[in-house]
């Protein structure tokens, strides 16, 4: 005589299952859309870095603001604002 927990278990597993891919699915959209913004932001910091001198001063932090707007590029390209 069972009282259904099998059945119930795996009723409460599909929900776990599933609420845990929504959530990354979430996570990942959020990064998506973090990466396109930034895509459009980082070229006036690094204009405003070319205008006070931070690139004589610090080459490095330049060459790493490119090179994150380089990956914000290709994070946030498969973003669409609106979906």
């Amino acid at each position: 005589m069972g009282l259904g927990l099998d059945t119930l278990g795996a009723g409460i597993l599909q929900q776990v299952v599933t609420g845990g891919f929504a959530c990354v699915s979430y996570v990942v959209e959020m990064f998506r859309a973090t990466a396109f913004w930034g895509t459009i932001l980082l070229p006036f910091v690094i204009v405003a870095g070319l205008l006070t001198d931070l690139a004589t001063s610090a080459p490095v932090r330049m060459l790493v603001l490119v090179g994150l707007n380089v990956c914000c590029i290709l994070l946030g390209r498969s973003y669409r604002p609106g979906d």
